[in-house]
Parts: structure tokens; sequence; C-alpha cells
């Protein structure tokens, strides 16, 4: 016969499976990457399969390489609800006996969940025309004029069998009754790149934006070209995403 969960752990299953519903309404997976430090503004790279894996094990290691089969550097519902299974009942003896190693490894891994649940609050992705673009946002602080410091992490990833290139963005910040920031169609690459993408590839830089009020939305879109036909241009949508300064965190600039 089962051993009975012990209360606790009962109570970081439920919690973790509340996080997996969140993650289902919102249509989108939940993104394993590290928020954007300040230094990383302007860097950008192709990311590797060790690159996403890096990042996974940084903030969440609970989650393995194998329970992000089919989404690398992100879990789905399901994925997240058999890991919090996994984490509340353990492993093996461990899940009979509930030790305290178990449970306080449970609660780190819940910890380490409700910051990439705040996160995704912030956070879109969205496939168009075979590109999917992922962006998350990060508040950094106040600076010196009092005006609020948001940077953003985006992941363009190519899902078609054909190789293509960023050529320009499109980008619109808006803040409230505050007329929009707009970087105007055909202005080209981001952080200075135009980078070209074979399938499956994926490029990752992060940028920012300042704005004087505590809340704000970011929205635009990315022009392609094939490799094999750079006189034709596609876009893919940049979904809308929130940014929020949120009191109490972030720090002086």
């Amino acid at each position: 016969m089962a051993t009975p969960m012990h209360p606790l752990a009962k109570c970081i299953f439920r919690a973790a499976i509340r996080g997996a519903r969140t993650v289902r309404r919102s249509g989108t997976n939940l993104t394993l990457a590290p928020a954007v430090a300040v230094e990383e503004w302007g860097a950008h790279r192709t990311l590797s399969a060790e690159d996403r894996d890096g990042q996974r094990a940084a903030v969440f290691p609970w989650a393995t390489a194998e329970d992000t089969v089919g989404n690398p550097g992100e879990l789905t519902a399901p994925q997240l609800t058999a890991i919090a299974r996994r984490l509340a009942r353990g492993d093996g003896d461990r899940a009979a006996a509930a030790t305290d190693d178990a449970l306080d490894d449970a609660l780190d891994a819940l910890r380490a969940l409700s910051a990439l649940l705040a996160a995704h609050e912030n956070a879109s992705s969205r496939v168009t025309n075979g590109i999917r673009v992922s962006a998350v946002a990060t508040f950094l602080g106040t600076n010196e004029a009092s005006t609020n410091v948001f940077a953003y992490r985006l992941r363009v990833k190519n899902l078609r069998d054909d190789a293509v290139t960023l050529a320009s963005r499109h980008w619109v910040i808006s803040e409230g009754d505050v007329e929009d920031v707009v970087v105007p169609r055909g202005s080209p690459g981001v952080v200075g790149q135009t980078p070209t993408l074979a399938k499956d590839a994926e490029f990752e830089y992060a940028s920012g934006t300042e704005l004087k009020g505590d809340r704000g939305t970011v929205r635009g879109a990315f022009a392609f070209s094939p490799v094999d036909s750079p006189d034709e241009t596609f876009e893919a949508e940049v979904a809308p995403f929130h940014l929020v300064a949120e009191k109490g965190r972030g720090a002086p600039l």
C-alpha cells in the first residue's frame, strides 16, 4: 500500500499545480531563462542546446533536459504538472519517507517556480509565418532621473524549412496617456545585428527601455527575408508584453 503524501508535500504539489494551470490559461509555455541583468543590455548570441540547458539548470534545475523534450528552454503545462508530482512525492524510498531533505528541495523548487511564474506575467510568445518570437521583461530599478528602467530578453526561433535573415524591426512602446515611442518599420536589424537563422536555429538578445510611469506595453514585428529569395520579405509578430515597475524590487541605477 502506498505511503500517504506528507502534508507539506501536498501543499507544495497543489501550489505547483496552480502554477501549471496559470501556464495553460496563458497559452504560452513557461520560459526557463534568467532575468535580464544590467550588464546584458545589448548582448546577443545564437543559442545552442548547451546554452538553453545551462539557462534551465540555472533557474530551475528540477526540470531535466528530458522534461523539456520538444520544447527546449521551455515547459508546457503538462510537463510542469509531471515535475510537480515528482517533487511532491520524490523518487523511490524518499517518496515514502518524505524526508526533510526532500521537502527542503521541493520548497526550493517552489520558490524558483514562483519567480518564473512572476516573470511569465510579463512575457509573450507567438508564431507567425514559421518564426517564433518569445519575449520576457525585467524591471531593473529606478535611475537618478526617477525614471523606471526595464530590460527585455527576446528569442527568435526559425521553425521553417528554409534559412532566413532578420532584416529589420518595427517597435511600439506604449505608456498610458503618454505618446507612443515608435521605431518605424524598416529600422535595420536588432542590437546592430542582422542574424541569419537556419532551420531550428534560435537567436537571443537583450535590450530595454525607460518609462516615466509604472506600467507600459511593448509590441512590434521583425521583417525577414528567405536566404534563397532575398528580395522577398515577411513579418513575424512580437506579441504584446508588459513592463511593470514592482515596488520594493529592482535597485537604484
